[in-house]
């Protein structure tokens, strides 16, 4: 019975004590996963505004560029200025042709300088759009994308992009315009929304444009700028926060997570909504998880400890059974042949027979450590299986970038200065590109973008551009020292068909720029654009 007890108590001695560690990790566990869940929400809801500000971005890129090609169209010019009676029709066939390319229910509209429509791509009647500001716009000369509109033609709700056209004095005498249906972008926020996960777009002024549980009728503005989402979007451009709103279709109010974007094109805030109720239901889940693995883990541990102890206490039961067989006068009891294998002595052997030694390899790191951004082994690698990939007719430009005046940062001002460029300019380049573009760094002031199936060159220009641009907005510290970028492109399968040609092109380009006096862009051989 004594032998029972000291083999319980250590069973027991052995169960707490393995158990306490795995209920403190237990506790750690949940406790972190409640911060893991509103962390992972968080990157959710973010991810899901960057998707849908690509869209947004890559459709008005697409349509933007389309009436640029068609307002700077002399054949356009002519139209405008033409009496009725002598205008081609081969102008308005051309609006229909082009605007069937786009394969969608929007329309194309040439205005003249009065208002007046003159040619649309639909059945619609003409109307005058004068009162309208993105007609203002377009006659002070500038493109304009417009907020929520309800048509004048069809009571649809829409937003107007649009083109101004100039004379040969560089004066707006009409407009190009595309009307462009919002229940197009309104089908894709519903299905990229989820169960749990709402998602908005608004206008600058607060007006709904889309939403991903609520059908927008026509005839119809939804300003929501009182909605405590939509103001911290409106007076942001990107981030998080916790409000507390009015569930839609009842009177419940919930706490919400909202995570926000905006537009840069349009002015749009991209919106996204997670009930802290969902939030908490998936940590109730994940902790539901971790008790029955626990439960799971306990169960085990009380049959290790069960062994361990009868393991440890084996030697004691066999002399006590010696002794007992002795004391009952067995004739074998002084013999302890029994006890020659030692079984403390056997475990410690055994344990030390089943060491091991292990190499430990380093993964070769894929990043550039101080911007982030891919290294030039990883980007060369991946740049190469990708345009390896690629099939005929997939357009993809390399993008090689190089600081101007990076070496006066680090004379002047040192070069801890110096990597704060190298980082501020990292952090642009990661925000201005696609996640499906790649996007490096080569060491010292050079970076590098592969943009891979994309329309066509001129969505590269208009990125390079702004790369441009980025360079020349990067703060240095000083007034005096300015950094700008001389940025060259090579384009398949105009420049070649793989990485080092390209790449070769695309370097000499970069020479061009600089050559030429810095602070621009060139595409392969072509002239260089000065900024």
């Amino acid at each position: 019975m004594g032998m029972k007890s000291i083999r319980t108590k250590l069973t027991l001695l052995l169960f707490f004590i393995a158990l306490i560690p795995l209920l403190l990790v237990i506790v750690f566990y949940l406790v972190s996963n409640i911060s893991s869940s509103i962390a992972n929400a968080k990157s959710d809801g973010l991810l899901r505004n960057s998707i849908v500000n690509e869209h947004i971005t890559e459709h008005f890129e697409r349509n933007l560029a389309v009436l640029r090609t068609i307002a700077r169209n002399p054949m356009t010019l002519h139209y405008i200025q033409a009496d009725a009676d002598k205008r081609e029709p081969l102008m308005e066939q051309t609006l229909k042709r082009t605007n069937d390319v786009f394969n969608d229910s929007d329309n194309m509209i040439i205005t003249d300088k009065f208002g007046d429509q003159l040619s649309r791509s639909d059945s619609y009647p003409l109307i005058n759009v004068e009162h309208r500001r993105y007609f203002h716009e377009a006659m002070q000369g500038f493109e304009y994308v417009s907020d929520v509109l309800i048509s004048l033609a069809n009571s649809r709700l829409i937003t107007v992009l649009e083109v101004p056209v100039f004379d040969d004095g560089n004066k707006a005498v009409g407009m190009v315009q595309r009307d462009y249906d919002l229940f197009a972008l309104q089908k894709y926020i519903k299905a990229l929304a989820s169960p749990n996960t709402r998602v908005m777009i608004a206008d600058s002024v607060g007006n709904l444009v889309a939403h991903s549980d609520i059908t927008l009728e026509d005839k119809q503005l939804i300003g929501v700028s009182s909605n405590p989402a939509v103001a911290a979007a409106l007076a942001g451009k990107t981030g998080s926060i916790d409000v507390v709103v009015q569930s839609v279709g009842g009177t419940k109010k919930e706490r919400m997570l909202v995570c926000y974007s905006r537009n840069e094109i349009s002015g749009w805030v991209i919106i996204t909504e997670r009930s802290y109720r969902y939030i908490w239901q998936e940590v109730v889940i994940d902790a539901l998880k971790a008790v029955v693995l626990g439960g799971i883990m306990l169960f085990v541990l009380a049959l290790v400890s069960a062994f361990i102890a009868e393991k440890a206490t084996r030697k004691i039961r066999a002399i006590s059974s010696l002794v007992d067989r002795a004391a009952k006068g067995s004739e074998d009891s002084l013999s302890f042949s029994e006890l020659e294998d030692d079984e403390l002595g056997q475990m410690a052997m055994a344990i030390n027979k089943i060491r091991s030694s292990r190499d430990s390899y380093r993964k070769d790191a894929e990043v550039d450590k101080l911007t982030g951004l891919l290294n030039k082994a990883t980007f060369e690698r991946t740049c190469r299986g990708t345009i390896a990939e690629n099939k005929m007719g997939v357009f993809s430009t390399l993008i090689v970038i190089d600081l101007d005046h990076f070496k006066e940062v680090n004379d002047t001002l040192g070069h801890q200065a110096g990597d704060a460029v190298l980082h501020d300019f990292g952090e642009v380049l990661r925000k201005l590109f696609r996640p499906t573009d790649l996007v490096g760094r080569f060491g010292g002031d050079e970076f590098v973008v592969l943009l891979n199936d994309i329309p066509g060159r001129e969505i590269a220009i208009q990125k390079a551009k702004r790369i441009v641009e980025a360079a020349c907005a990067t703060k240095t510290g000083s007034d005096s020292v300015r950094i700008s970028a001389s940025v060259g492109m090579a384009s398949t399968p105009q420049h070649g068909m793989d990485y080092d040609t390209l790449f070769s092109v695309a370097d000499k380009a970069v020479y061009a720029v600089k050559e030429s006096g810095r602070n621009g862009l060139c595409h392969g051989t072509e002239e260089v654009v000065r900024l």
